[in-house]
């Protein structure tokens, strides 16, 4: 991660520049120092670049490192510099004029001591050796060779026999089926999943056997390297295909591969490609293998996700392996820990074998070896508690599969991807959250035409597709809500960021602090205080997990990133605004009730995460914070029915300055002051309000059409207030509005939401709409939306859902439609529907008309309906057949002591 450290290096050379140059007429003076600097890590870059994808001797790890620590001494120069010169917002020239005066003498003095630094720094580069010359003896001394790694193929077979083959009968089935079929032309079928998880066994299983190996007339099978040598891989087909004939005349000898071209248009072959790491490389293979008679083949196994989906012609030969449910994998693991018990567990190993099983996560290579290993150990729970504790360090073969793909990453992607160390084992992570603190830290590279937070997710869906990233929650629409990565791969980031100095902990500082450690992990399950010191003072983020609490922030001046959420805090950490270089500060579901007007002083900063926290009023100087783009502040207090007060947002008192840079602004409450400053928030994606007035519908409405990448829009009505939302003219941006919210009494659904093409998300709460104002209407043709939840939001007595309407409806929930009696699905309405829901509609005393046509729907949850609603659904009752095709049918009441009781009426 050299390279890391020098692209940071560099991009804050680049700001520090700027800097002196707009505030400091001293330009001239600090030019020679940091131009020299700059040109100094541009050379040490182009050199790491040149080792990319090697491996050297010692000598050269030294230098690399070396290299890391020169950035990082650059990187501190700047940000000390920073520290002392920090950006300053001023609303007016006098008061402009009057800073400069007073900081004029500190400014001198700070860019004095950079100047000096940066001198020193380029001395011991120049000591370093002679930059162009390592570049010129890199690239062709021969000392380096190519790293591909082992592949899954050879790495597995050392470890899974052929009678360890289990889970995968039904993936063999359909592959060989798919291979047998008569499908004319060359088809191609594809085995995607994550390292370990058994595609080469499978690719293996399905390629010997007996019925497959007769129904072609040839076979190859060959492993693609990360850097594709097309005609050696081409060369090793064609052997196989003509054993015992020289490869070489068959590439070379146009005239002699010709004919054999022509030979093999009346035959069959089938191809294994084991391993594509890039869809580029699988269009140069597979225009080569444009031969042969219809009912070829062509087997793939990637890491790739993307890559195997892009290989095959229809989803349906597409086989993606997660890991062997937990029955097999206990067999499995037994079979292998066990031999000399014939398989079965002694009751005193039972706990910490399933412990290792789920370490393991049903990955077929991990849970062999685990196996294996423990087969060698005496049989007690002490030395397999060592071996849990420690189950990546041993499993060798975990970390020798895992290599590749992380060799694979993109400098930009390998740091994003051992960002994951930073948390605890099993920790799943929000992808907003995960994509600010990328943000923060540099991670993410500008593109034109695209926010940071659109590339960022852009780099997190690559890591997903790669498999090294595991999707725990995925958004309706598909895209990743939480993540996390697998026990094994976290064991083995951790080991790659100790080794790259990427992270420390806490609990480890007397040998992570030394170096210049950039970010510290504390985990602790006890309110207690993380002790810090003087070498800690080089760290840039700090985060804190469980109860515990830092002792004195005030070791962490140059911190950039500062996450506390859940931590034991009752007031604001005052010192947290002498931390002014800090880009992020989330202080999310601790007990803060305050922040202090002094939070201007961090003009860098561009996230405040203060949800679930009990602060009610923001200060004026907020809107100082030039940079600011998410501004995160609402608290939800939700017991067990939504209540028309149950979000809790801020009131944002008057002041100078505006947020031009906000892009998540919620909730917040719509007072005169802030509604005034909506004008200057054009880049807003997402706007939650609260405490709207009837009388300011218009001048919001005239804001919100300014806002053209809008993407989310939550308005929530003052108690007694309506709606009036209707002034809202469809503009281009508008249009793509894609999750709309809307809480309080409605004369009518606004006539511009039938025309928000892009809507996957609306809830309607308290509309209370009468009975000639059918929300539905409104709503049936909209082509993409997929939930719909409402609540108390239609006073009439029938609900109807027409022909033909509602087509990409996943989710529908209604909610205290106190009138209503009947609902009517129509044929055709809802077709996509997989989860509904009713809560405490009273005079509801039967199911909808028509259920029985919702083939897809899965879950039917019932909360507080009426006992005649439940007893036709038990059953015996006579509404029951028309729900036989549903898995899951709960139903749930209120007890006395306000949980819910569930009963399972599936």
């Amino acid at each position: 991660m050299a390279s890391l450290a020098v692209e940071a290096a560099l991009a804050l050379g680049e700001i520090v520049s700027s800097l002196i140059l707009k505030e400091i007429n001293q330009r001239r003076d600090a030019n020679e120092d940091i131009d020299g600097v700059m040109r100094s890590l541009r050379t040490l870059r182009a050199f790491l670049i040149d080792q990319e994808g090697t491996q050297g001797d010692q000598r050269l790890l030294d230098k690399v490192h070396q290299i890391r620590d020169f950035a990082y001494q650059i990187e501190d120069a700047f940000d000390e510099f920073m520290f002392h010169v920090p950006p300053h917002v001023h609303t007016h020239n006098i008061t402009k004029i009057a800073h400069g005066f007073a900081y004029l003498a500190p400014r001198r003095v700070a860019l004095y001591k950079m100047s000096s630094r940066l001198k020193d720094i380029r001395m011991k580069i120049r000591e370093f050796g002679d930059l162009e010359y390592l570049r010129a003896g890199s690239t062709g001394s021969g000392e380096g060779t190519s790293y591909d790694g082992l592949s899954e193929d050879h790495l597995a077979h050392r470890v899974i026999e052929e009678d360890d083959i289990v889970g995968f009968d039904g993936h063999v089935e359909r592959i060989r089926d798919q291979l047998l079929s008569g499908e004319p032309g060359l088809s191609t079928i594809s085995i995607v999943g994550p390292a370990g998880s058994g595609k080469t066994v499978l690719a293996k299983q399905v390629f010997e056997c007996k019925r497959v190996q007769g129904h072609f007339d040839f076979h190859a099978w060959v492993h693609v390297s990360r850097s594709l040598k097309l005609e050696e891989l081409l060369r090793s087909i064609w052997t196989q295909f003509f054993p015992g004939m020289d490869g070489s005349v068959l590439i070379n000898g146009i005239l002699v591969k010709a004919s054999f071209i022509k030979y093999l248009q009346q035959k069959r072959f089938i191809v294994v490609l084991d391993n594509i790491w890039r869809l580029q490389d699988w269009e140069l293979i597979v225009n080569e293998l444009q031969i042969g008679s219809s009912g070829s083949r062509v087997l793939v196994t990637s890491c790739n996700s993307d890559v195997g989906a892009s290989c095959a012609e229809y989803p349906k030969y597409v086989h993606e392996l997660n890991g062997l449910p937990w029955k097999k994998a206990l067999n499995l693991f037994c079979k292998k820990a066990f031999r000399s018990c014939n398989g079965i567990c002694p009751p005193a190993l039972e706990d910490w074998s399933e412990k290792i099983i789920k370490k393991c996560e049903g990955l077929p290579l991990a849970v062999v070896a685990a196996g294996n290993l423990l087969s060698k150990k005496r049989q007690n729970p002490y030395e397999w508690k060592k071996l849990h504790d420690s189950l990546g360090a041993n499993l060798q073969v975990m970390g020798s599969i895992l290599l590749p793909s992380y060799k694979d990453l993109p400098s930009d992607l390998r740091s994003c991807f051992l960002f994951f160390s930073i948390f605890p084992e099993d920790y799943s992570i929000q992808r907003q959250r995960l994509i600010r603190l990328w943000i923060a830290e540099g991670f993410v590279k500008e593109v034109r035409n695209a926010t940071l937070e659109e590339i960022a997710e852009h780099y997190l869906n690559e890591l997903v597709q790669r498999n090294l990233v595991h999707v725990t929650v995925r958004e309706i629409d598909g895209r990743v809500r939480s993540c996390r990565v697998l026990n094994l791969v976290h064991e083995f980031i951790i080991a790659k960021a100790e080794e790259e100095n990427f992270v420390g902990s806490a609990s480890e500082r007397s040998s992570s602090s030394q170096g210049r450690m950039r970010r510290l992990s504390a985990q602790t399950d006890m309110h207690t205080n993380v002790e810090l010191g003087e070498t800690l003072r080089y760290v840039r983020s700090a985060f804190m997990f469980g109860r515990g609490k830092f002792s004195d922030l005030k070791f962490f001046q140059l911190l950039k990133s500062l996450d506390m959420q859940g931590a034991p805090l009752e007031d604001f950490p005052i010192i947290v605004v002498e931390l002014v270089l800090l880009k992020y500060l989330s202080l999310r579901e601790t007990n803060i009730k305050t922040v202090p007007k002094s939070i201007k002083k961090l003009g860098l900063l561009e996230t405040l995460d203060l949800k679930q926290t009990r602060v009610s009023r923001l200060p004026g100087s907020i809107f100082r914070l030039r940079h600011l783009r998410h501004l995160l502040v609402y608290r939800y207090d939700v017991q067990n029915y939504v209540t028309f007060n149950g979000a809790e947002g801020v009131e944002m008192l008057g002041g100078r300055g505006a947020l031009s840079n906000i892009q998540k602004l919620s909730l917040v409450m719509a007072t005169a002051e802030l509604i005034k400053k909506l004008d200057d928030m054009i880049h807003l994606r997402k706007l939650g309000l609260i405490n709207l007035k009837s009388k300011d519908g218009r001048k919001v409405c005239e804001s919100i059409q300014k806002m053209e990448h809008l993407s989310t829009l939550d308005l929530r009505a003052e108690s007694g207030h309506q709606l009036e939302l209707d002034h809202i003219q469809i503009k281009p941006g508008f249009e793509f509005l894609q999750h709309l919210y809307l809480k309080g009494q409605l004369q009518k659904l606004p006539t511009w939401v039938s025309s928000l093409q892009s809507l996957i998300k609306v809830g309607l709460k308290w509309s209370r709409l009468n009975i000639n104002i059918n929300p539905l209407q409104a709503l049936q043709d909209l082509p993409n939306l997929m939930e719909l939840d409402m609540v108390d939001a239609f006073m009439g007595q029938t609900l109807e859902f027409k022909v033909n309407t509602f087509r990409k409806l996943k989710i529908l929930q209604i909610e205290r439609f106190s009138e209503l009696s009947l609902v009517v699905v129509q044929a055709d309405a809802m077709p996509a529907l997989e989860k509904l829901t009713f809560c405490k509609c009273e005079k509801l005393n039967m199911l909808p008309l028509g259920i029985d046509s919702l083939t897809r729907l899965e879950e039917l949850l019932l909360y507080d309906m009426n006992r005649e609603f439940i007893d036709r659904l038990r059953r015996n009752g006579e509404d029951r057949n028309l729900v036989s095709h549903v898995r899951v049918i709960h139903s749930y009441t209120l007890g006395q002591n306000q949980l819910w009781v569930r009963q399972n009426l599936s």
